[in-house]
Formats: structure tokens, sequence, C-alpha cells
């Protein structure tokens, strides 16, 4: 069988257990670094399938890499799963929370996180099935949200051996590309030194440190 007809078939025959767990997540939400629920059960998920899970990955309690397989590729799943806060609700169209004023997952992690578990499970079976050899990695990425998980992983090094890295975002509607275009944002801090005078009498013995933020 082809590797295409066997992920294919694997993700249909197994839709309502994804589901589950997706729905699982939905209605236990967790902002950034709080995960504990959904971290656990991706992760159980892939402990259960054979994978090898190194827990508190980048000094984070719920980030984790899940690897299973041999040598290279090494292709890694990038999964995410905190929620967001104030934005609990239930899974009907209409506005209802479930939790008042609690988090909710409004960018759809839920489904972020469960259906890179899913893609990561079709891949090792396709692997055995076709003996192909390689490694393929499942990384837990929590507070997406806040710009916090992937840096501090980065840091930790977790991603160097990798010869390629996928995921997707949950939308509007079933797509896949690999030119889409999407804003990404970068933070950096800037320390500003001056030199103290009298703003009135001798200002120009000074050196502002505002002119300084203002140029740059």
């Amino acid at each position: 069988m082809p590797v295409e007809e066997t992920v294919v078939d694997y993700l249909n025959e197994n839709y309502k257990r994804f589901s589950g767990l997706a729905r699982a997540i939905w209605e236990h939400p967790e902002v950034g670094l709080e995960e504990t629920f959904a971290s656990k059960t991706i992760a159980d998920e892939l402990e259960q399938a054979g994978f090898s899970v190194e827990h508190g990955v980048g000094q984070m309690e719920t980030a984790f890499v899940a690897s299973w397989g041999e040598g290279t590729p090494i292709i890694g799943i990038l999964g995410e799963y905190d929620a967001l806060p104030s934005l609990s609700q239930d899974a009907t169209p209409e506005r209802h929370e479930l939790v008042s004023g609690g988090p909710g997952h409004g960018c759809g992690h839920n489904l972020y996180g469960v259906g890179a578990l899913g893609a990561a499970l079709a891949m090792q079976l396709a692997m055995k099935e076709q003996g192909i050899t390689g490694t393929v990695r499942y990384y837990g990425c929590p507070a997406e949200e806040t710009l916090t998980g992937k840096t501090y992983m980065a840091r930790a090094g977790v991603f160097d051996d990798l010869d390629a890295s996928v995921t997707w975002h949950p939308g509007y509607a079933n797509t896949a590309t690999t030119n889409g275009s999407s804003l990404a944002m970068y933070s950096f801090k800037v320390h500003y030194h001056g030199i103290a005078s009298h703003g009135a009498a001798a200002p120009h013995m000074g050196r502002s440190a505002l002119d300084g933020a203002m140029l740059m």
C-alpha cells in the first residue's frame, strides 16, 4: 500500500479517538506553562505507542520531546496546546462560558496539539509498514501565546539536530501549503544610557537617553 494511503486510512480509522482527545483538552484549557493536563494527555499517547519521552525540556514542566525510530533523517513535528486567558467557551456557536473569566482555546491549540499527535503516529505506522528508516520527533511546545515555549526549547538545543520540522495550524479551511505567509514577531531589549545635567540651566552638558530612543 502506498505511504499516502497508509496515513490517510490510519487517520480515518482513528478519527473519533483523536477528536475525543481534542475535545478533552478543549474542556480542560490551561494557559501557557500551566498545561499539565494537555501535556500529559499527549505525552501519554506517544509513550503508549512506543515513543521515548523526555519531560521538562528547557526547564519547563509542560514541555517535552517524544522520539521514535533511529538514525536520520530526523523529522520534527511541532505541537502546541496552550489556551488563552478569559476565553472560556463551550463548544457552541453562541457565547457561553464554561468557567466565568476562565481560559479557553480561542486559537484552536487543542486541535493543533492533537493533530500533530495524529501526524506523528501516522508517520510512525507508515515507517514501520514501509521499512523506512529515520527518526520521528514530536515536540510538545508550551506557552506559544506568550512567545515563551519554543524560545527556551531552542536555547536548550532540542532542535539542533533536526533535518526538517513541520507543523500545521487549525483555520477556517482544510488546506496544506508550503508557501504561505504569516506575520512574525521578534522581541528584544535596548538599554539607553544618557549623561545627567540640569535640563534648564545646562542642557548642553547632558546627553538625553530619550534622544537615542527616538532615533532608534
